[in-house]
């Protein structure tokens, strides 16, 4: 049972997360491209962290 709960979650999650990014790509394409922007250097650095700890 918590296992089919922790996955509505997680595809909750996904739901709202489209809608925001479709909602933000239709009313501002220069948000999307902040957004965007952020979560490619968000990304850089943990992927860089990784890298150092190792």
């Amino acid at each position: 049972m918590e296992d089919s709960r922790v996955t509505f979650l997680a595809l909750g999650l996904l739901v709202v997360a489209l809608v925001v990014i479709l909602g933000s790509v239709i009313l501002s394409p220069a948000i999307t491209v902040l957004l965007a922007t952020v979560g490619a250097w968000l990304n850089l650095t943990y992927l860089v962290g990784i890298t150092l700890k190792r």
